[in-house]
């Protein structure tokens, strides 16, 4: 197993240690188990039918032979299916890896070797993707994985089925399931890992240094209960996890997934959504605002990726209806968020960004100055490299 960095200060670890993923829908199943957690294209979940398919979804994983600490490679867009495969694995005890859908099959066999996976499992349709021959090719050549699975949307000879039909059917068929695991004890929860494309190498994220994150980001975004969050970025990434399923989980917004693009589901999403936090590329932002899509918002979040070793590329200004926030996602280690003030674009951790608790501050993120990396960043909400 890969060892962890430490990326918190000191005595902050304990601060973020009581959430996890699987602490806050355990949570939202209990106390509010009918409010809408995830809504995307198809699938409307509220929280204690996630909490239900997520726990329906690891025993169907045990019962395929996986064991608590094994990792499982999921795949995938902007869909619920994935959000509840990646819930599923974490409270089971399992280490999630997550790669981008788009992946060559010679990318992703690397990826699965590099970091031992025992499973893998994706869509077989995502637009006008059809992936399938993409995974049994990075499965054969990765002889580390003995099981092949589909999340959706139908099943194909030779992958375990475990769509979000499957699990329903087999929670189903065991009514005694419930929606909470005893869990193997664990002196912390499990890491989520992520692909770094341009280095071409796993990252693994400590879940306190992603829950810290997202509490900088919701905060930072003005995100609460009553606002839900629209994004179009796959949960495949460090800033997809912490703008999307984390900020929705910590601030107990609705999440809106929308993908994979089209303008006129695009639209019935952002009409159903309403005064929500659009979260989408930084590229596509002043053709949005320019078609009106911004109207009513009540912030748009614009993301875009930077490396710590490059210089800054300032994002483009321009005039807006709705608030603007800035997204930097630099490599695969930080995700911060930077309002703009009066139209005016901020660097990253131009000043420190702290979260309060009672009496403490927790630095979450700050710039540090690294010869030949002037992006370079350190805190709470940022995973080392090493």
């Amino acid at each position: 197993m890969n060892p962890l960095p430490s990326a918190l200060p000191h005595g902050s670890r304990n601060l973020f240690s009581a959430y996890s993923f699987d602490t806050l829908i355990s949570g939202a199943a209990r106390l509010r188990p009918q409010a809408l957690a995830l809504r995307d294209g198809g699938t409307s979940v509220p929280f204690g039918l996630l909490a239900g398919q997520a726990t329906a979804l690891v025993r169907l994983l045990t019962d395929c032979g996986l064991r608590p600490g094994e990792r499982i490679l999921l795949t995938g867009g902007a869909e619920a299916s994935l959000v509840i495969a990646i819930v599923a694995a974490l409270r089971g005890g399992f280490e999630a890896a997550l790669a981008p859908l788009d992946l060559e099959a010679g990318e992703l066999a690397a990826f699965a070797r590099a970091i031992n996976a025992a499973a893998l499992a994706g869509p077989m349709a995502y637009g006008a993707l059809s992936p399938a021959e993409t995974y049994f090719a990075a499965a054969a050549a990765a002889p580390s994985i003995r099981l092949l699975a589909t999340l959706g949307p139908q099943e194909i000879d030779g992958a375990v089925d475990l769509s979000t039909a499957a699990t329903l059917r087999y929670a189903a068929a065991h009514p005694d399931l419930g929606v909470d695991l005893v869990r193997p004890a664990s002196a912390e929860p499990p890491p989520i890992i992520t692909f770094d494309r341009i280095r071409r190498k796993p990252v693994f994220h400590r879940q306190t240094t992603l829950m810290a994150a997202g509490l900088d980001f919701v905060a930072r975004a003005t995100i609460g209960r009553e606002t839900p969050i629209l994004s179009t970025l796959p949960p495949v990434t460090f800033a997809g996890l912490v703008a999307g399923p984390l900020a929705a989980l910590l601030s107990g917004a609705a999440l809106y997934l929308d993908g994979p693009f089209d303008a006129e589901n695009f639209l019935k999403r952002r009409d159903e959504a309403g005064h929500a936090h659009l979260i989408i590329p930084a590229a596509i932002a002043t053709e949005f605002a320019g078609a009106g899509i911004f109207d009513g918002l009540a912030s748009a979040v614009l993301l875009s990726r930077h490396s710590a070793g490059a210089a800054f590329a300032v994002p483009t200004a321009f005039d807006s209806p709705c608030p603007l926030i800035d997204l930097y996602a630099i490599d695969e280690t930080a995700a911060i968020a930077e309002p703009r003030r009066a139209g005016m674009v901020s660097p990253p951790a131009v000043e420190p960004h702290f979260i309060g608790f009672d009496d403490d501050r927790v630095l979450t993120v700050e710039a540090c100055s690294e010869a030949g990396r002037p992006l370079a960043c350190r805190g709470a909400a940022v995973t080392s490299e090493v």
